[in-house]
């Protein structure tokens, strides 16, 4: 079933991961994940909002705590337009980096999981490089700078740079352009035991589907990350002479795939170095 976080991914990650293949390791500025964003010189933009009551406390608390599609999709100013014509929420950014930002889907469809607004924010949040909260007389909720902070912490091997990007965090080696990415792809309540599991398989198989077509949840082992069970995939990447890894997990309400692309001449330092990483990786609570 091709779900609308599949097609976010085939806009965003796939185009990716035919970045990485073709031109992987050859070029210095070759990378697996999103490119870094373009700095803007633009004048900041004041949102376009309807005319709206502005909301009481307990009527911001109930909507954040009620629950709607999943579905991001357009850049931040246009979703914003969508979601007040579909759900009469008034989102909006005075930043036009923000407003210029891509949305992409993690969650999958309503059928299987609808996120509370407030996990929606975060998500969107995340991928603006901005934090939210409710403008009273303005009646919208505002995404602006600074971004939200990290909700895990991890050693970094050494020699090892990070460089925090929207929606997600690169770890990059002195020896090659790429080498490790933690993905920050939405937070989940709610849920009992079996429906966790097929959220984390959901998440696992939105990345482990695009490395390898035939690939399927069986396929991949239980492993440990910070005290939770996470799905582990390796594969040959689609251009000889890479490799692939991945993590799925959700911890503490958040879900994570962790991905690691290289070339097979570097296995054994950068898996070692991975390795050693995630071993350390601990989720805020």
């Amino acid at each position: 079933m091709r779900t609308r976080a599949s097609r976010g991914f085939s806009q965003n990650v796939l185009g990716l991961v035919l970045l990485l293949l073709p031109v992987a390791f050859s070029h210095g500025n070759a990378v697996w994940a999103s490119p870094k964003a373009k700095k803007h010189t633009h004048k900041p933009a004041v949102p376009a909002v309807a005319e709206q009551r502005p909301l009481s406390p307990s009527e911001q608390q109930k909507l954040l705590e009620d629950r709607g599609p999943g579905l991001l999709m357009g850049r931040f100013s246009s979703f914003s337009s969508l979601l007040f014509a579909t759900q009469r929420i008034c989102i909006g950014s005075y930043d036009q980096n923000v407003n210029n930002s891509q949305l992409y889907s993690w969650y999958p469809d309503k059928e299987l999981y609808m996120p509370t607004h407030a996990e929606l924010f975060d998500m969107i949040a995340r991928q603006t490089g901005s934090s939210f909260s409710y403008e009273a007389k303005s009646a919208f909720w505002v995404f602006q700078p600074p971004p939200l902070p990290l909700p895990f912490t991890i050693q970094k091997a050494q020699g090892w740079t990070e460089e925090k990007r929207l929606g997600y965090v690169a770890y990059i080696p002195t020896i090659a352009p790429v080498g490790m990415d933690i993905y920050m792809m939405g937070k989940y309540s709610g849920l009992a035991p079996e429906k966790e599991r097929q959220m984390v398989e959901h998440s696992a198989a939105l990345f482990s589907s695009r490395i390898a077509p035939k690939s399927t949840v069986r396929m991949m082992k239980e492993v440990t990350v910070d005290g939770a069970t996470a799905l582990y995939f390796a594969s040959p990447a689609p251009n000889p002479g890479l490799l692939w890894r991945q993590w799925a997990f959700l911890k503490n309400g958040e879900m994570y795939v962790i991905v690691s692309a290289y070339k097979e001449d570097q296995k054994e330092q950068i898996e070692k170095d991975v390795d050693s990483m995630i071993a350390s990786f601990h989720a805020k609570d």
